[in-house]
């Protein structure tokens, strides 16, 4: 199978899922029970507490449910690593049943916020690389797939617009109430012109209400 340049290209992309993995993550409930048998062979170990020859300290450490997490997002990587080191090597078949299970287990961790959308875009659009044979029908489905994900983003920004934000609200307020003040003044401390110590007001009113230093998105 010759993909060229594009398929390098998404390959690259599914390695920003490595790369920027958060550090937290669940668990997929269907982990171990779906690997395909040629990907069993080469697990690596996740049954931590089954280590011998452990002091307590050690054994609870490895009893960590943020170690044990760990382990499986490594196991995730290692799969998809594997699948497109492999696919040349696999049945049309086989290369599809793996892509399934990857599949599912990035839906699972994206619908758990443990992948961000572009993250989960890039690895999708890799997986159609590597799984379509017809170059007209992958660019079909990557053009579905980015137009699936800016609705969704564009939802979610809508939703963010419109949710009740009472801290802003109340930097709103203050907002004007640190004008009015200012412009009222006949002389400005520290030596600042009035627009520097307007600006230094309101920095500290929005770290006071928001806890951010910078502009709101929506005070402009």
């Amino acid at each position: 199978m010759k993909h060229g340049k594009p398929f390098i290209i998404a390959v690259a992309a599914a390695a920003a899922l490595i790369m920027f993995w958060p550090e937290q993550a669940d668990t997929p409930p269907e982990q171990s029970d779906a690997r395909q048998p040629d990907a069993a062979a080469e697990q690596p170990a996740t049954n931590l507490s089954a280590t011998d020859n452990l002091t307590p300290e050690q054994q609870a450490l490895l009893d960590d449910p943020r170690i044990i997490q760990f382990a499986q997002r490594l196991e995730f990587e290692e799969e998809l690593q594997r699948l497109f080191r492999e696919t040349a090597e696999l049945e049309p078949q086989q290369r599809q049943a793996r892509a399934d299970h990857l599949e599912q287990q990035l839906t699972h961790y994206e619908q758990e916020t443990q992948v961000s959308a572009p993250e989960a875009l890039m690895v999708r659009l890799a997986l159609v690389q590597l799984l379509e044979q017809d170059e007209a029908a992958a660019k079909a489905a990557a053009a579905e797939l980015i137009e699936r994900y800016q609705a969704q983003s564009e939802t979610r920004l809508e939703a963010w617009r419109s949710a009740p934000r009472p801290e802003f609200e109340r930097y709103k307020v203050r907002e004007k109430e640190i004008v009015d003040e200012i412009m009222a003044l006949d002389r400005i401390p520290d030596g600042l012109t009035r627009d520097q110590y307007l600006r230094q007001r309101l920095q500290e009113a929005r770290i006071e209400t928001m806890g951010q230093p910078e502009s709101d998105p929506q005070s402009n």
